[in-house]
């Protein structure tokens, strides 16, 4: 996804958790053949540090193809390290915030721990740290209820935008 003398993106998404991050993150990664990266899912299954994760970062981004990241921006902190990252890397910086409503994550968690006790402490968890994002940040919103072809249907058109 990288033509002429643009700059190549560096996609971060972030969003509740049970939001629909991951399958937005992967479906958009698979119809542009871009690299994705779940920092959740390498911290949890392969112990790796932020810090590794960033030196892993850095070498991907040598290809100066699109990279979709999820899981480092829950934030704003968060996604000012990354922003300064990608813009020393050469990246155009684009922050995807999946938006779901709270009753649809509820039923979301439950699904997955089956026990409301459980699901209740890791959905309250979750929220500790996250932040929404400011005006400033100027994140593309998608719906984490809509279909995965009009969620990426919407992030392309809205990128084809982005100067």
């Amino acid at each position: 996804m990288t033509t002429g003398k643009k700059k190549p993106y560096a996609i971060l998404v972030f969003g509740a958790p049970m939001s629909g991050k991951t399958s937005f993150a992967e479906n958009f990664s698979t119809s542009i053949e871009a690299p994705f990266i779940n920092f959740d899912k390498i911290q949890r299954e392969q112990k790796l540090s932020r810090k590794s994760v960033i030196e892993f970062i850095r070498i991907i981004s040598r290809g100066k193809q699109t990279i979709i990241i999820e899981g480092m921006g829950e934030t704003e902190k968060d996604r000012e390290e990354m922003r300064k990252l990608f813009d020393e890397l050469g990246y155009q910086n684009v922050l995807v915030w999946v938006q779901t409503d709270i009753n649809a994550i509820k039923q979301r968690m439950l699904h997955r721990f089956k026990k409301l006790a459980d699901a209740k402490a890791a959905l309250s968890a979750s929220y500790e740290h996250l932040e929404a994002p400011t005006e400033a940040e100027n994140p593309l919103v998608i719906s984490g209820k809509h279909t995965a072809q009009t969620q990426i249907k919407n992030v392309l058109s809205r990128l084809a935008d982005i100067k």
